[in-house]
């Protein structure tokens, strides 16, 4: 069965994982939920709500944020004004704990596909989400990536060891697409076995299970803001893409 927006509609729900904090964004922000650092004079988690929340396809999406910040997230997601209904949900001490708190707020109307996405990429376009869910088999995974382009080389004991064929490298983004069964099923399942920290991707737990996940290739820009110098380079794409600072606009 493939998604099919007219004659078979899939209900498709979106995890949104913001509770990360600004620590390696500079003293500035040390501390500061990095969801709400500003990029062109909107918070960051503004870009992908805004994306996606003009896609019929998707139901509902739940936001995981700092538990501490609740309030806030609230009271900016409330004003934005967005058409879809938005979960906040307190976030965990670790990217696991957050989805897992993100999908259990599903589970009074449970979709057939999640997405889960990290609000540190604020570049992504609808676009990019159509491209993520337009072929994929439903019961089957998928997750966004870019082709390597750089030279590649194993480096061991600071020598430079083998060449790395970058034909069969890419490089993982979110949004990232699964059954929502299954991974909330294999959430559930690490958080009880105690080595949850380790988890920085939800593919992972995917492809540990035996279950495959399609690469979606894309050629847009879809950054992950890490260091300060990101912020600068995501305005720019966003400039680029028509976006102008809120102080521009208020002239």
């Amino acid at each position: 069965m493939k998604l099919n927006k007219v004659e078979n509609p899939v209900k498709i729900g979106c995890s949104i994982v913001a509770a990360g904090h600004g620590t390696r964004l500079g003293d500035e922000w040390a501390g500061f939920p990095k969801a709400l650092v500003p990029v062109l004079g909107r918070p960051m988690l503004y870009y992908s709500l805004n994306a996606m929340d003009v896609m019929p396809e998707i139901t509902m999406f739940s936001v995981a944020v700092p538990p501490d910040s609740k309030d806030e997230f609230s009271r900016h997601i409330k004003a934005w004004g967005f058409g879809h209904k938005v979960i906040v949900v307190a976030g965990g001490e670790n990217r696991h704990d957050s989805v897992l708190n993100s999908l259990r707020a599903f589970a009074d109307d449970p979709p057939e596909m999640m997405l889960i996405h990290d609000a540190a990429r604020p570049c992504i376009t609808s676009e990019m989400v159509v491209c993520l869910i337009a072929d994929i088999d439903v019961g089957h995974a998928a997750a966004l990536v870019h082709p390597a382009t750089d030279t590649l080389r194993e480096v061991r004991d600071g020598l430079i060891i083998s060449e790395i064929d970058r034909t069969k490298i890419a490089g993982l983004e979110t949004p990232q697409l699964f059954p929502f069964n299954e991974i909330l099923e294999l959430h559930e399942s690490l958080s009880e076995t105690g080595t949850k920290g380790g988890v920085s991707d939800d593919t992972s737990l995917f492809t540990g299970a035996g279950k495959p996940v399609k690469a979606v290739f894309h050629d847009g820009n879809n950054i992950k803001v890490t260091y300060p110098e990101d912020i600068a380079s995501v305005e720019g794409i966003l400039y680029s893409r028509g976006w102008v600072d809120v102080a521009d606009e208020e002239e």
